[in-house]
């Protein structure tokens, strides 16, 4: 289905550290390719907390969050997408805060995994809030 106005808070264990993957949102699939195009909060060293659209404008939001990551353990990641502003969250962190007038409204939510070595990514409880409150719910810090 296509999400509008949502937040998603999400567990993710990410193994080794070393690999990437992301959460698809707003997103559509691209045809007769397993890839999709759209926003990607970014997950994996070096791109933690990061925002990227995938097959599109590329790196969004360039931020640094590895601090706030525990490596290859459960992490809360939080997305909300309310309008065009754009936030994310992990472990009660906010890590994106950007207002984006040329991004979709709409779209898929899905999750990757990144072409290259080997890679373990792990998700559970999922929590899907469709037209929330505009406030990031797990930021403590």
């Amino acid at each position: 289905m296509d999400v509008g106005d949502f937040r998603l808070v999400v567990k993710v264990k990410l193994v080794p550290d070393s690999a990437n993957s992301g959460i698809q949102f707003r997103s559509q699939p691209i045809p007769n390719s397993p890839e999709m195009k759209g926003y990607q909060a970014d997950i994996g060293k070096g791109w933690w907390g990061k925002l990227y659209e995938e097959s599109g404008r590329g790196l969004l939001w360039n931020k640094d969050n590895e601090d706030a990551v525990k490596k290859e353990d459960w992490n809360t990641y939080e997305v909300l997408a309310v309008g065009h502003k754009i936030q994310t969250a992990i472990n009660g962190r906010k890590c994106v805060d950007l207002d984006d007038p040329k991004g979709d409204l709409t779209g898929h939510i899905a999750v990757q995994v990144h072409a290259g070595g080997p890679t373990e990514v792990r998700y559970k409880d999922f929590q899907l809030e469709l037209n929330p409150e505009p406030k990031l719910k797990t930021v403590t810090q």
